[in-house]
């Protein structure tokens, strides 16, 4: 399925057992007039009622509930709400939320030491139809998956195709790709889906967990 555009302003809801971090979010978010805020969330039986009452585009979902795991709860929020786009948020980059939240169809995993734009730039991606992971977590993700790759998947693409899929899976959005390969917008949404057909992948976040498994992002190079 393909993650359409989500009309502007972003509905917001925050999901964080910790009132004082859920309120400092909220002011920050605040500050974008592209986002708006409909609900904070301190327990997972809460954010379900306020996705049951009324629109959430995005879940900003503390991934460290102090009696919940977040992971069961992202599950639970998907049950009422397949189109709902979780954004997991983290003070650890290097544990196996990241992975299990994205494999069950999360959009996003940023750490709470991200800045204001890197939060607001998150969910903006995320509204567009493109991931966001925090570069601290993409690199424990690099790491923790090498060695399990299905190379023989990506054998299938051509060349572009895997040049493509790498830019994805380091965090690019399809204009920023277009632009660092002198491309068009509609060539790389091109690639995108030819990639997504013989990789029988539904979203990008499927793309980045092949392109990482398959050894396509070097750790070692900082995203530009």
């Amino acid at each position: 399925m393909y993650a359409r555009p989500l009309p502007s302003p972003y509905r917001i809801m925050i999901v964080d057992d910790h009132k004082f971090v859920a309120e400092m979010l909220a002011q920050r978010l605040s500050q974008d007039s592209s986002l708006k805020l409909v609900g904070i969330a301190n327990v997972g039986s809460s954010a379900l009622h306020i996705v049951e009452q009324q629109a959430v585009d995005i879940a900003l979902l503390d991934m460290e509930l102090e009696h919940e795991d977040g992971i069961g709860v992202a599950k639970q929020l998907l049950e009422r709400n397949p189109q709902l786009r979780i954004i997991g948020l983290s003070m650890h980059d290097a544990d196996y939320h990241p992975v299990a939240l994205l494999e069950i169809g999360g959009m996003g995993y940023i750490s709470k030491r991200a800045n204001t734009k890197e939060i607001c730039d998150a969910v903006r991606r995320v509204a567009t139809g493109d991931m966001a992971i925090s570069p601290q977590v993409a690199v424990h993700l690099a790491v923790s998956t090498q060695g399990a790759g299905p190379l023989d998947q990506v054998k299938v693409l051509t060349a572009k195709e895997v040049e493509v899929l790498s830019e994805i899976a380091h965090g690019f959005s399809v204009k920023q790709i277009a632009a660092r390969a002198g491309l068009t917008e509609k060539t790389i949404q091109t690639h995108r889906n030819n990639m997504r057909k013989k990789l029988h992948a539904t979203t990008d976040v499927q793309l980045c967990l092949i392109a990482i498994k398959a050894g396509l992002v070097d750790i070692h190079q900082p995203t530009v």
